[in-house]
């Protein structure tokens, strides 16, 4: 009876699993190629930068380097106090300024970006500069010499809200710092890719993305203060019909944590942020799912989100749950071998089964990054066995998040790796 309400169970997550399979298949197309732009737009860059002066001067150098006019961009670099060291690294460059955050009671991202947007807007810089849309950055980053150049053609397309190609700089900083790198591959490649192409939404993940100051002036600064401020921003966005687009033509280098306890830590954070959000806007994207004719399915796909996966991860947990607790019952009451001993058998063939799939799923991914990606054999074969554990590892994180009523931004200790030289200088 159980394994008829199992696959019964099962159908119905594969047609839930149904967007997200297609989303996955299409990942493997081609990168769209945007047209030249007809013009380049001036924008201000913006560097939330709490202690970062040993990895900042890594980003600074690389928009340096932009294939792009310098008097087309101007970089702002928000710090908390004027004695940090990264101001020094900023008059190095002749469009770097350094912002001292005013208030720092609310110790998050989403709270430096809207004081350093505020003070654009209030002292008139923005209008002065004719500052057209903000880049936001996170200090550890490199960005691709070609970053401005292809995100202007996103920009110049009539895209409000951009994401570029998320990577990693330390693909090969141990097992970490590998299997969560392939994290932003499952958010960009296996879903935004499809978002941006056929619904013209993009989730935001947290750097290498573009807002537009039309918005920023509607708004009157950055008003997104969850934990995830770029998933908050990401579903306003989908929310009030902004187009976004997915620019898999340039990319920008993130450093993924090495520890399992930041890690942790990181995802913690993630998942309450998440909640946050899930709270704060499902409801409304649900209602103006059936109430608008603007894209209804862009909503109804944010509102739903993880909707699908978590049907078929609970479905799997109760069906092992209930296989163990026959097993158990069979076991101790005395009943033939033959009895109990065959729920074991499936308890241990869904789990080895759901390992396998998992296998696959990571070495398809780690193949559809393969362009991306410069880890090595040793540590791809690596990933590939590890990685699974890592993935199921979101569900005790999750009750964790659940119960835990307090969470705080910490600081995540950035080691300034660059793995990926060669990248940066091959992406064009």
């Amino acid at each position: 009876m159980m394994n008829i309400i199992f696959f019964i169970l099962l159908g119905v997550s594969i047609v839930l699993m149904c967007v997200k399979i297609f989303a996955h298949i299409y990942s493997l197309m081609p990168a769209v190629k945007l047209k030249e732009a007809k013009e380049n737009h001036k924008y201000a860059i913006l560097v939330p930068a709490r202690n970062e002066s040993h990895v900042i001067n890594n980003l600074l150098s690389s928009l340096d380097n932009q294939k792009y006019p310098k008097d087309k961009f101007d970089i702002y670099v928000i710090v908390e106090r004027e004695d940090d060291p990264t101001v020094q690294i900023c008059k190095q460059y002749s469009n770097c300024t350094h912002f001292v955050r005013p208030n720092l009671n609310v110790k998050t991202k989403g709270a430096a970006l809207d004081q350093m947007l505020k003070y654009l807007l209030e002292s008139g810089k923005m209008e002065e500069k004719g500052y057209e849309a903000v880049f936001v950055f996170d200090a550890d980053n490199v960005a691709a010499d070609n970053f401005l150049y292809e995100m202007n053609k996103t920009f110049d397309a009539g895209y409000e809200l951009a994401m570029c190609y998320r990577n990693s700089s330390n693909w090969n900083g141990g097992w970490v710092a590998s299997c969560s790198a392939l994290t932003f591959s499952m958010i960009n490649t296996f879903n935004n890719k499809f978002r941006s192409r056929f619904t013209e939404r993009v989730l935001v993940c947290g750097t290498g993305f573009f807002l537009s100051t039309r918005i920023i002036k509607e708004l009157g600064g950055y008003p997104f203060y969850c934990l995830t401020e770029d998933v908050e921003l990401s579903n306003w966005a989908a929310l009030n019909n902004i187009k976004g687009a997915y620019n898999e033509n340039t990319e920008i280098f993130d450093e993924q944590p090495s520890s399992w306890k930041v890690q942790w830590n990181q995802r913690v954070r993630w998942i309450k942020g998440h909640m946050q959000v899930t709270k704060k806007y499902q409801k409304a994207l649900l209602k103006k799912s059936i109430t608008e004719h603007d894209n209804k399915f862009g909503k109804l796909e944010f509102a739903y989100n993880i909707l699908p996966v978590a049907f078929v991860v609970v479905s799997l947990i109760l069906y092992c749950l209930s296989m163990l607790t026959m097993g158990f019952i069979g076991l101790f009451s005395h009943q033939a071998t033959s009895i109990w001993v065959m729920p074991f058998i499936y308890f241990g063939a869904s789990i080895f089964g759901l390992y396998f799939f998992l296998m696959l799923y990571t070495a398809a991914m780690l193949l559809a990054e393969r362009k991306h990606s410069n880890i090595t054999v040793g540590n791809a074969i690596r990933t590939v066995f590890i990685n699974p554990f890592f993935m199921s590892l979101w569900l005790p994180i999750a009750i964790f998040a659940f119960f835990k009523k307090e969470i705080s931004w910490k600081v995540i200790e950035h080691k300034g790796s660059i793995d990926q030289s060669e990248e940066v200088e091959e992406t064009n």
